[in-house]
């Protein structure tokens, strides 16, 4: 079955850090990724956050799983060229807290970057978690502008991520009232662990 895909135009005012007001850009959709996507994403990850993206607090949340069920997105130009990304993780909130998500990475071609794919990525992720029944979504990133998706850094006082961070940049966004009431404690994965690689000998 083929993957479904959601049409976006450019969308005026919206943004991904250092984005300007949209033009005109090549529509683009936003589909399910799918495991021929994996090469283009990467390349676009390291064109986009650099050699040091691995060393990021959060890849500690995300090394050697997969992302959570369903939660997977890429926007494609018109040409089927990969433009965008984002994924979501599953975590747990403390020793024993309640399971929540992890966004991350979103990134967009630089090229591209005032087409609102970015804003289109997001309010899709956003909407398919609340969907699948999700309770919160948690981020590190810039609060001005994942503010605009509803995220602030107000129900992550008593959380942490495993290793180096901005607190004022470690932001939440409850898809249910009081999903995170009480929680505390360090981020800790809890997604399904990713299949080794088969060797080409071995395939």
């Amino acid at each position: 079955m083929a993957a479904p895909s959601f049409p976006h135009g450019g969308e005026g005012g919206s943004r991904v850090p250092g984005e300007g007001a949209a033009n005109a850009n090549p529509a683009f959709t936003v589909v399910a990724e799918i495991s021929t996507d994996v090469l283009a994403r990467e390349a676009l990850l390291d064109r986009v956050m650099g050699p040091m993206r691995k060393r990021k607090s959060s890849e500690k949340l995300r090394r050697g799983r997969v992302p959570s069920e369903g939660l997977a997105f890429v926007a494609k130009d018109a040409g089927g060229n990969l433009v965008g990304t984002v994924r979501l993780w599953d975590v747990r909130l403390g020793d024993n807290g309640p399971n929540t998500l992890l966004l991350g990475p979103l990134a967009v071609d630089p090229a591209l970057k005032s087409a609102g794919i970015g804003s289109a990525l997001m309010r899709h992720a956003v909407n398919e978690a609340r969907r699948l029944g999700h309770g919160a979504i948690l981020l590190v990133g810039d609060a001005p502008y994942y503010a605009r998706f509803g995220f602030s850094a107000e129900k992550t006082a008593a959380l942490a991520m495993p290793g180096p961070y901005e607190r004022e940049r470690f932001l939440a966004l409850e898809l249910s009232q009081g999903a995170l009431s009480g929680a505390s404690g360090v981020l800790a994965p809890t997604g399904r662990k990713a299949k080794p690689a088969r060797s080409a000998r071995a395939a």
